[in-house]
């Protein structure tokens, strides 16, 4: 039966029925967590597909607590740089930017961005252009400088501010971050 029900939520979440797909992996969730214990991977595979939903349909508010747990169980069993939490760090990041939470979605660009430095330097880029694009008040350099945010230590520290650097000129003249930057980050 669970296994019928995992398919049937693949199947609306491949064809775009985010909504019932999302009441699907809601219900595995509960179950899922239960039986197998909340950091078995099939929960957590469900519950990464609730935040997707959630990112396709625009529920920023109920996106956000799912990614805080799902992004802190990721840290724990995958690591910052792995290709699920960074995926689960963008869409939190993208929720938080459309929710006007603008502190902790740049502390995740960027802490992210030090992450994939060495895996994927373009994703990088991308993330630390969202970081500025979305800075308002904030300043990232100022943020990173210290070589630790929020008691992460940076690995690439001067590496990320030099392109911080150099991405501030580029975006000097810009003055619609939200017409230049998606899930991604900051579109070229």
């Amino acid at each position: 039966m669970i296994e019928e029900m995992q398919d049937e939520a693949r199947s609306l979440l491949f064809a775009g029925e985010y909504e019932h797909a999302l009441a699907e992996f809601s219900v595995l969730r509960e179950i899922r967590s239960r039986r197998e214990g909340p950091y078995s991977p099939m929960y957590l595979s469900n519950l990464h597909d609730s935040v997707r939903c959630m990112s396709h349909l625009g529920l920023w508010a109920d996106a956000t607590p799912l990614c805080r747990e799902l992004h802190g169980k990721y840290v724990r069993t995958h690591g910052r740089g792995e290709s699920d939490t960074v995926d689960v760090a963008k869409h939190w990041a993208w929720a938080l930017v459309h929710l006007d939470d603008y502190p902790p979605a740049v502390r995740l660009y960027l802490l992210t961005a030090d992450a994939v430095w060495d895996v994927d330097r373009d994703q990088a880029h991308r993330l630390l252009g969202a970081a500025l694009a979305h800075r308002h008040d904030l300043d990232p350099e100022a943020m990173v400088s210290p070589g630790n945010i929020d008691g992460v230590n940076l690995r690439h520290t001067d590496d990320v501010l030099a392109d911080l650097c150099d991405l501030r000129a580029h975006l000097a003249g810009d003055t619609g971050p939200f017409d230049h930057t998606t899930i991604d980050g900051l579109v070229a």
